[in-house]
Parts: C-alpha cells; structure tokens; sequence
C-alpha cells in the first residue's frame, strides 16, 4: 500500500553552546534543516522526539512548542503541511547521522545560519522565484530539480517560514 501524507510535520531545534543542530538532508527537500519529518499519525510532540532520535541518534525529554504553522510545502505525499517546530530543553545523546537520510550535520553558528539563509534567497532571485510563503512551491520544486543546489544548498524552503516565525532569522 502506497504511503499517504498525513499533512502534518514536527521538528526540533536543539542548541549547544549558542549553536543549533542543523542536518543537510540527503533526500528531498534538499538543503539544510532542523532534525523533522512526518508525523505519520501520531502527535507533533512524540513524532517530533521520534525524528530527532531517528536522524541524530539524540533524546530529548523536554520540548516546547516555539512555532506552528501552516505551510504550502509540497512533498511526494501531500501539498501543504501543518508544522510544529520545538525546542529541546534538555537533550542527550552523541550526535549520529542516520546514513539514508543525512548527509551530514554542523552545529550551526548565527553566521552560518544566515549564510545558509542569504544562499537561498539568492538561489530564490537566480530563478526569479520571490522568497514568500505563497511561492513556497515554486521554490521547492526548484531546490528539488536544480543540481547546483543539490551541490552546494542553502537553508531548506520550508525552514526559511518555520526560523522566521521562531524569530531565528
């Protein structure tokens, strides 16, 4: 039976030392994100914890809602997803990369943040996409086709709407 999106996704920020946990996904939506993924049917807080360990091998007992939002975010299951963001509180757990799906992780200075997001709106004007919710689409799609930014991306899409309204960025 052939997996169905159920519209909804949750991701976790986790910081050290004023620096946030960031993974270069291997798969789409290419780019760089926080730990997050669907939450096939459960709650945001459990899927949320749920993809944080699957992905980085780390727990976290204690999260707290930052953000939610409902996203245009186009995936090979669904058009639109309603996403939670979190933050750990605590967390625990030697960073691991699970190999299928993360290419690789960094903690993530604010600098490296904001050259991850200046790498996508540039990416966005080289195609004449403009950098807005309603073109979210368009923009992924893009990220998803373009093998330049496969090679070297920027924040993934979705994060851009997600940081602003954590008032990361």
């Amino acid at each position: 039976m052939a997996k169905t999106c159920d519209n909804k996704s949750a991701g976790v920020l986790v910081w050290s030392d004023g620096k946030l946990l960031m993974i270069e996904r291997k798969k789409y939506n290419f780019g760089f994100a926080v730990p997050a993924g669907h939450q096939d049917g459960e709650d945001a807080e459990t899927a949320a914890r749920r993809e944080l360990f699957e992905e980085m091998g780390i727990n976290a007992p204690k999260l707290k809602k930052v953000v939610a939002k409902t996203l245009q975010n186009p995936c090979s299951y669904g058009k639109y997803h309603d996403w939670t963001i979190f933050e750990a509180g605590k967390w625990s757990g030697e960073p691991r990369m699970e190999p299928t799906e993360v290419k690789r992780y960094l903690w993530a200075t604010a600098g490296e943040i904001q050259d991850m997001v200046r790498r996508l709106e540039e990416f966005a004007h080289s195609q004449n996409i403009p950098l807005e919710e309603n073109s979210l689409p368009l923009i992924v799609a893009a990220t998803n086709q373009i093998d330049s930014w496969r090679q070297n991306p920027g924040l993934e899409p979705p994060m851009y709407f997600l940081f602003k309204g954590a008032g990361i960025i």
